[in-house]
């Protein structure tokens, strides 16, 4: 007798999570690519800052970017690191710029131990700059993370650039997850040199760690393409405004199908003083405190005093589309009180 259908569900085994980690594992291993072990589960973080001396062990470091496993910019981060903390490091095993907080979650991520240019051991991450930090603060490594670096990132990320940026979003995945994190990106010249970057990385670390940062805050850090002895120092800036210049290109491929490709020249900037395009400008590191609390705090008041009651408002765009609403010869009343209103907050 043919099993009824629940014995014969009974008698498949169970697809479990590590059943399906396993078989992925062994898939990677008959191709002959190196895979990450078993992983334990999530610890605390540490929030508070104090001075290095004062540490019981050496701080855990995270460091990632956008550029990949292989740039330059993360082995030169990973080597200023070295001497402040114990560093891990995790980035994608592509090129990401730009992908803004991409976050993957509708196919499975793979993790691959990899060997880096100084002989140590790091990961690539077949996701986004955010997946690499989220699966750090989601149980793929056992330990706790005092700190995550971001970077070096190859291009400045100024002004408005920090809402497209790979590089900045893998910092605010770590403050997300209330861990301290500061992103580091240099400015584009033709032979690239990350002593510069690597000494002002540093100099944020120590100083994240010894002084902490509150919730919500991370750092911005923008580096100008000279020399240690060409740079004119470190100035605390704000957000600039960046200058984009893209352009649509459309061509056609063999089979004459139409495809676009979004470029153009490099952006610039508006070089107002106090900004960290200004001090990159002129040869200055710019460190830039962000926080995730994007409020609008002058609209935040302007929108109070509008009118939200719930009347049919249909009703109400006719009330101000009647002619005989106004007096003779001019701007229906209620206009005119709308005109004076918006002068009152711009006066505000």
């Amino acid at each position: 007798m043919s099993p009824g259908p629940e014995e014969a569900k009974a008698e498949q085994p169970e697809m479990t999570r590590e059943r399906a980690r396993t078989e992925r594992r062994d898939l990677d291993l008959e191709r002959g690519e190196p895979v990450a072990g078993q992983r334990g589960a999530r610890r605390s973080l540490k929030r508070m800052g104090r001075p290095l001396g004062d540490w019981t062990s050496r701080p855990r470091i995270l460091v990632t970017n956008d550029d990949g496993i292989e740039s330059r910019g993360i082995l030169a981060l990973k080597r200023a690191l070295d001497p402040i903390g114990d560093v891990t490091v995790v980035a994608p095993d592509t090129n990401q710029s730009a992908v803004g907080h991409q976050k993957t979650l509708m196919r499975p991520l793979r993790v691959r131990e990899r060997t880096l240019a100084d002989g140590s051991m790091g990961y690539s991450v077949d996701g986004s700059p955010t997946d690499c930090v989220s699966l750090a603060f989601l149980g793929f490594f056992e330990e706790r993370f005092d700190l995550v670096a971001s970077g070096i990132n190859y291009g400045a990320n100024l002004g408005d650039d920090i809402t497209y940026s790979g590089t900045v979003s893998a910092a605010m995945e770590a403050v997300i997850n209330s861990c301290p994190a500061f992103a580091v990106s240099q400015e584009y010249v033709e032979e690239v040199d990350f002593s510069l970057a690597a000494v002002a990385s540093a100099i944020v670390a120590r100083n994240i760690l010894e002084h902490g940062l509150k919730r919500g805050e991370l750092i911005s850090v923008n580096v100008p393409g000279v020399s240690v002895e060409d740079c004119e120092g470190i100035e605390i800036t704000r957000v600039g405004r960046r200058i984009y210049q893209d352009e649509l290109t459309m061509r056609k491929d063999p089979r004459g199908i139409p495809y676009y490709w979004i470029g153009g020249p490099a952006p610039s900037g508006i070089s107002i003083p106090g900004t960290d395009f200004n001090a990159v400008v002129h040869r200055r590191v710019s460190v830039t405190p962000i926080h995730l609390d994007l409020t609008g705090r002058r609209l935040l008041r302007q929108l109070q005093e509008w009118d939200w009651s719930l009347e049919d408002p249909t009703a109400k765009a006719a009330e101000h589309a009647d002619p005989g609403a106004g007096g003779e010869g001019g701007a229906p009343a209620l206009e005119q009180a709308r005109i004076a209103e918006e002068a009152e907050l711009d006066r505000r």
